[in-house]
């Protein structure tokens, strides 16, 4: 995430940046627009747009190109959307936090994509005239709330997880979004449930419930009939995670871990109880995101976030659109979205590791790709730096995934160095495209190592289980070897050096100054875990 404007403290340490680089402030500027998403039916385009201070919502009919803002809170941010049908999306509003990239989350609303019918998400006993609906910040929402996914059953329907009646387990519910109306899904439950997966009809089909450090995964093969055991264990060690259904409503794909200890896709086979056909793998990284659509009833691709996005395509008919797109788009990753309900429409995401995000609408009855918007049009590819992908060797021999950005005008030798330690730490792996931080560093003479250490999801298990119990021990030790990896390569001046990072990433680089304080000038932390007792 994003936090330039510390970047004043560290100025001093740079080598001559080139002539007339972009500013401060048009590095720190934020994107025009951001989450645009298809409606199922493909004639609207939800999108997230930055005006009066504050993220409101705004629907474009793309077969006119006219629209606006549907939300215009003055106290609260849109922070994200779904669409529950072609008329009506949910939203989640909040504090946004533009400097560190975080935000306080409030609450759900619902509203129609002509910005009538606005109401809030919030629990039955808490309607009345003092509940503004444009009052985010003073609303009682409902507590523990989880889309789960548009009901089939029931138009402007959803089914969602709440802890209305539980504070510690959470209830599956049908949610009216115009009338406010909650029904609780009755079924006997296992104990202990923390999560729901549904079938494509909206029932619950599979639950995960956890105590006292074990999870189970368990399954019902249908509406009334018995919970069976697939998993259990420690949350490292189970051997599946349940993804979702097919549209037979039999069929339910897992991730496994294999030989390899990445994460595949499988259909899980009932009878053995164990993971059956393999559908998708990839060797460095887990997969996991699985693109289907309602329209033709069918599992489309499984995407993959390697050291560069990509797409498996099961679909014949995607396979071709992408190849088609490539073209059209040469020399950026082009990520596809079908409209849920009209396979004529899909979105493109066309972005680079130089180039911020741009939006393209193809439709296959006129045969083309429109653009829509660019997100930072005022960013020039031509004047960013290259963001490589590396791996470098920790001292017990673990490879460390990372990103590396180098000046681009710069001969790449003996360059000051910025380190950007994530937060978290368990958090999913940082993935390829336009950073702002990293491009903004680069464009001031600083060489930008992002590392992916180990305890980052996404590249297997041994990464991750490797990092339990080593806080400020391993866990520190590979940042501290990616320096020195840096330093022996000739790329950074051992005596430039600064750590930077929030959350996790903050107490990095405090502990980083405190255990190898010879490697660095400096540290910079937000937000920063200086209480280990307290956190855990």
């Amino acid at each position: 995430m994003v936090r330039t404007f510390y970047a004043l403290a560290l100025v001093a340490l740079a080598i001559p940046a080139p002539a007339q680089p972009l500013s401060v402030e048009e590095f720190l500027k934020r994107p025009l627009y951001s989450q645009p998403s298809l409606s199922p039916d493909g004639r609207r385009l939800a999108v997230i747009v930055p005006a009066k201070g504050r993220d409101h919502l705004t629907i474009l009919e793309l077969d006119t190109r006219k629209g606006g803002r549907i939300t215009d809170f003055g106290d609260a941010d849109v922070l994200r959307h779904h669409w529950i049908s072609g008329e009506r999306l949910l939203f989640a509003v909040g504090e946004a936090y533009e400097a560190s990239g975080e935000a306080r989350f409030f609450g759900w609303y619902a509203v129609n994509a002509d910005g009538s019918e606005l109401r809030a998400i919030d629990a039955p006993d808490t309607h009345g005239p003092s509940a503004s609906p444009r009052a985010p910040g003073a609303r009682t929402y409902l507590r523990g709330f989880r889309y789960l996914a548009r009901d089939p059953l029931e138009r402007d329907s959803i089914i969602v997880e709440a802890r209305y009646r539980d504070p510690e387990a959470p209830d599956v519910y049908r949610y009216q979004t115009r009338s406010g109306q909650m029904t609780r899904l009755g079924f006997e439950r296992p104990p202990n449930v923390t999560r729901w997966l549904v079938d494509r009809t909206g029932v619950p089909r599979v639950a995960r419930s956890y105590l006292r450090g074990i999870a189970t995964i368990w399954y019902r093969p249908g509406d009334g009939q018995a919970w069976i055991k697939l998993d259990e264990g420690e949350d490292s060690k189970l051997k599946i995670l349940p993804l979702a259904f097919d549209f037979d409503n039999r069929t339910l794909y897992v991730a496994s871990p294999g030989s390899d200890d990445k994460s595949a896709i499988y259909r899980y086979d009932f009878e053995r109880l164990r993971p059956g056909e393999r559908l998708a793998r990839h060797k460095d990284v887990d997969l996991g995101a699985m693109l289907f659509s309602r329209a033709r009833r069918t599992l489309l691709g499984i995407a993959f976030d390697a050291d560069k996005p990509g797409v498996v395509w099961l679909d014949e008919e995607m396979a071709r659109l992408q190849a088609t797109v490539d073209k059209a788009l040469p020399g950026t990753f082009n990520q596809l979205r079908v409209a849920d309900e009209n396979p004529k429409r899909a979105l493109v995401a066309a972005y680079s590791d130089t180039s911020p995000p741009s939006y393209y609408l193809f439709d296959a009855d006129r045969l083309t790709l429109e653009k829509i918007a660019a997100t930072r049009p005022w960013i020039r590819p031509e004047d960013m730096s290259e963001r490589k992908f590396v791996r470098y060797k920790a001292r017990d021999g673990l490879e460390i995934p990372a990103y590396l950005t180098i000046p681009k005008r710069s001969n790449g030798k003996n360059l000051p160095l910025l380190v950007e330690i994530h937060g978290g730490p368990w958090v999913q792996k940082q993935s390829w495209g336009f950073d702002r931080d990293a491009q903004f560093f680069a464009s001031r003479g600083y060489a930008v190592l992002q590392p992916d250490f180990r305890g980052t999801l996404g590249y297997g298990r041994r990464h991750y289980a490797s990092s339990f119990g080593q806080w400020g021990l391993a866990m520190q030790d590979d940042i501290t070897d990616g320096v020195e990896w840096l330093v022996r390569e000739g790329i950074a001046d051992r005596d430039r050096i600064c750590l930077f990072g929030g959350s996790y990433g903050g107490y990095a680089a405090l502990w980083g100054l405190i255990k190898t304080p010879e490697l660095y000038r400096c540290g910079v932390t937000y937000a920063a875990i200086t209480d280990i007792g307290l956190y855990f």
